[in-house]
């Protein structure tokens, strides 16, 4: 695992910055033209891995390296913990970088408060609501990744983005559906309730948290199970 994760960071080391920069810019960008800081982290988390992620696979497929690789002695198992493990230390990279960045925003709004855009931004400031979002573009990114690695390992990357939007399409429309007729169930509302508290901000982060890295586990063990099936 540890070649195959140091393979995938020397590769993600020539795109990651550049990455970076323009998910700073474009972070920032929508944060002064909808006012809202919120939005900083969950960009920049979202956008950096899975711009990454992707050059990576492309690559693979594109040079023909997923054939060199397994003449080399690495077992298909460690093949996909690898890409696992480097995928996730670029998702770390893309959250941390989005809790600089805000944190830069908020030291800018503070020094520069005469300043109506910069003002703007912290009206009605909350720690807790850029802890939820910050977590919720890592979630996001990360259960799109568990969603699109299995096919991917087990159909190639051409193949998988086929699929991939259509998976996510019914995903989606299967969350705002489950609803059902708009009612808020009690225990969503007892629930909302509870983030709202600081204890409850931190609770939830943690539960998403857990629940994020199970989902990705989970997969990873899929795609070790699909890949060892995959002709190449």
């Amino acid at each position: 695992m540890n070649a195959m994760l140091l393979s995938d960071l020397l590769i993600a080391k020539k795109y990651l910055m550049p990455q970076v920069g323009l998910g700073i810019v474009v972070g920032i960008f929508m944060c002064i033209m909808m006012e809202n800081i919120y939005v900083i982290a969950p960009a920049i988390a979202a956008m950096t891995p899975f711009s990454v992620a992707f050059t990576i696979l492309a690559f693979d497929e594109r040079g023909g390296w997923e054939q060199f690789r397994l003449a080399l002695p690495l077992s298909r198992k460690h093949v996909i913990t690898g890409r696992y493990a480097s995928f996730a230390v670029i998702a770390i990279v893309g959250f941390m970088t989005g809790i600089v960045a805000t944190g830069l925003v908020i030291i800018a709004a503070t020094l520069f408060s005469n300043v109506p855009q910069l003002a703007a931004l912290m009206v009605n400031f909350s720690w807790q609501a850029i802890v939820l979002a910050s977590i919720t573009g890592v979630a996001v990114i990360v259960v799109m990744l568990s969603v699109v690695l299995p096919m991917v390992a087990r159909f190639g990357m051409t193949k998988a983005v086929r699929f991939a939007p259509l998976i996510i399409f019914f995903g989606v429309f299967f969350l705002f559906t489950a609803g059902g007729n708009g009612e808020v169930p009690q225990f969503l509302a007892n629930l909302a309730s509870w983030v709202q508290t600081p204890e409850g901000t931190l609770g939830m982060a943690g539960i998403v948290v857990a629940a994020a890295a199970a989902l990705y586990a989970a997969s990873c063990a899929l795609s070790i199970k699909l890949y060892e099936r995959r002709e190449l």
